[in-house]
């Protein structure tokens, strides 16, 4: 039986999810690393242009006579003296931010969204000329935005394309384990069992594939020999078990005390029972190495099942039981092409089954109409997963008596002759259903 999983627990989805977390754990750190050195590196380049602008104004800068060079669109301008902690104010652009004089000790400084630059000349003598340039950050900022959504951007596209690229690998990898499952999904315990393909890719999965047809080798092997074995001892049984009901057959001729003649048709009973399950046992180790040969002839359904009523005579009397066989007048043909021995086994099984299960007592019903026959008994109960009943070697909880093979076997024969067996159950009554094709 194939099983399903879903989605997200299969092994792609599996392998493509640890490629992921495995891929966001090594590229997250480094993205974070690279992020903040490129913005290092954009500011550092913003500080150095700013300075260099500032440079530019300083050298043209004139006290005496005064010359006061305007700083280029963008920028504003802001000159002053300085004598130890006295700011002497010289020139001021009217754009240019108010920040505290203390600012002006730095180099460089951002203020709200500014950034600014104080230049000093080299003189030792007092006041120095402080030269503060200043410049909107919004282009910087700009520039970091978009570093931040080129790095979302590429990143995004990188993990997916990667984690498409390792779930399409994954299952090209994953292949050659599909089809061993295929196949393996097929393989059922028979006298031939089928192989797993090999796939030629030198890894696990050859592996794999080459260790399930040698475990399949050894379970086919043991297979056969059980058959063997399964085979031969039942043949070996079937002899003495002839001899003995032709003995106890005889002595029931001669004898005349009515107590010893019951036990005499209780052993022979038994004797027959034990017969019939030796030849179903026959039957099955055939069906299981797949050498069950059909010998089909056209046979009346009515002649098949009186033979199987002698099969089952002295276990209806057993259990009281009566068996009536209603034949439809209207149809006058009945007959069908089958194998008169392996249809008999089926019907005997059929009745076998309708005696132990029904009531003490009980009518069983064998209804044959056309090519179509219907074995019905009472039951006390409703059955319980009548889907199990041609199961092998599974019941019901009411059919709890002996392996659970008869019907599985009575299923098995009547599908090689082309029809099927149905099981229902209405109104307290079970009904054994099977359709034959018309000759």
């Amino acid at each position: 039986m194939t099983i399903r999983f879903p989605f997200y627990s299969s092994l792609r989805a599996k392998a493509s999810a640890l490629f992921l977390a495995v891929f966001l754990v090594i590229i997250l750190p480094v993205n974070q690393v690279i992020y903040f050195k490129v913005k290092s590196t954009l500011e550092e380049a913003d500080t150095k242009e700013l300075q260099a602008e500032a440079g530019k104004l300083a050298s043209r800068v004139r006290l005496d006579p005064p010359v006061i060079p305007l700083p280029v669109l963008g920028y504003t301008l802001k000159l002053q003296l300085q004598r130890d902690l006295y700011f002497e104010d010289i020139f001021t652009s009217p754009d240019f931010p108010t920040v505290p004089n203390e600012s002006f000790l730095l180099d460089t400084f951002d203020y709200d969204t500014f950034k600014i630059v104080n230049l000093r000349n080299q003189s030792v003598q007092a006041p120095s000329l402080i030269v503060s340039l200043s410049r909107s950050n919004s282009r910087l900022l700009n520039q970091v935005y978009d570093l931040k959504g080129y790095l979302f951007v590429a990143n995004a596209a990188s993990i997916l394309l990667a984690v498409g690229l390792v779930f399409l690998a994954t299952g090209i990898m994953l292949r050659p384990m599909e089809k061993i499952m295929s196949v393996a999904d097929r393989i059922n315990a028979s006298n031939s069992i089928e192989r797993v393909p090999v796939p030629k890719t030198r890894d696990e999965s050859q592996k794999l594939a080459e260790t399930l047809n040698d475990m399949l080798s050894r379970i086919e092997a043991s297979i056969k020999n059980q058959i063997n074995f399964f085979a031969s001892a039942t043949h070996e049984l079937k002899t003495p078990l002839a001899v003995m009901q032709a003995e106890l057959s005889l002595a029931l001729l001669r004898v005349t005390d009515s107590e010893t003649r019951k036990i005499l048709e209780s052993q022979l009973n038994e004797v027959q029972r034990l017969d019939q399950i030796i030849h179903d046992f026959l039957l099955i180790s055939q069906l299981k190495s797949e050498t069950l040969t059909l010998r089909r002839k056209e046979e009346r359904l009515e002649e098949v099942i009186f033979a199987a009523m002698k099969k089952v005579k002295y276990l209806s009397q057993e259990h009281a039981s009566t068996i009536k066989v209603l034949l439809d007048d209207k149809i006058e043909s009945s007959r069908v092409l089958i194998d008169f021995d392996k249809m008999e086994t089926v019907f005997s099984n059929l009745m076998e089954n309708a005696i132990l299960y029904s009531p003490r007592g009980a009518v069983i019903e064998v209804f044959i109409k056309g090519q179509e026959v219907l074995i019905s008994n009472p039951v006390n109960s409703p059955t319980r997963d009548i889907h199990l009943l041609t199961a092998e070697f599974k019941r019901s909880e009411e059919f709890s008596n002996g392996l659970g093979m008869g019907l599985w076997l009575s299923d098995k024969i009547i599908q090689l002759h082309g029809a099927n067996l149905l099981l229902s159950e209405a109104n307290n009554m079970f009904i054994a259903k099977m359709i034959f094709q018309r000759v």
